[in-house]
């Protein structure tokens, strides 16, 4: 942005108006020059309530759904089959239907993951406890990236190396062939 001198009270309004214009010009074309190409619109749903809908699904024991907002490239790392197997053994299905859930804090993270082309991410901190009480709550941190105008979560890196190693999470084997 080009320096403006301004004299007096008159001259300086003048000159904020101006930077401020220019500011705004650009702030508008690194807008307009950062959606070029990319072909995909913005996600509508708030990350922060799509990441609590995962959250949700994973102690209901919907872990079917789960997968299916689950990223494409690690959707080709691990079946459906594979990963409620993998999800059932685990036995993360432990809502009781009285849970209250809290987003914490939403930030820009950049990400180099398996299977992921995207960098950049939404790193989400959530807390979830049983209504009624103040204590014993657990946090969770999980990613978030956009694909096609829509949100999707990725696998953390200890899931992801143990896929990798024919194993769930849990060291449990894959399903083969599912």
């Amino acid at each position: 942005m080009r320096r403006v001198e301004a004299t007096g009270r008159a001259g300086a309004r003048r000159a904020l108006t101006r930077g401020a214009a220019a500011l705004a010009a650009g702030v508008l074309l690194a807008a307009v020059a950062a959606g070029c190409g990319s072909g995909a619109a913005a996600p509508k749903e708030g990350v922060g309530t799509f990441m609590t809908r995962i959250l949700r699904e994973e102690i209901q024991g919907q872990w079917a759904r789960q997968w299916s907002e689950l990223h494409p490239g690690h959707q080709r790392l691990i079946t459906r089959a594979q990963y409620v197997a993998c999800s059932r053994e685990m036995q993360t299905d432990i809502a009781t239907g009285g849970e209250v859930f809290h987003v914490l804090d939403v930030q820009n993270d950049p990400i180099h993951i398996q299977g992921v082309p995207q960098r950049t991410s939404k790193l989400v901190t959530i807390t979830f406890r049983q209504r009624g009480k103040t204590s014993g709550g657990l946090t969770y941190r999980l990613h978030a990236v956009a694909v096609g105008g829509r949100w999707t979560w990725i696998l953390g890196g200890r899931f992801l190396t143990a896929v990798a190693h024919g194993r769930c999470l849990d060291g449990s084997p894959l399903l083969a062939n599912a």
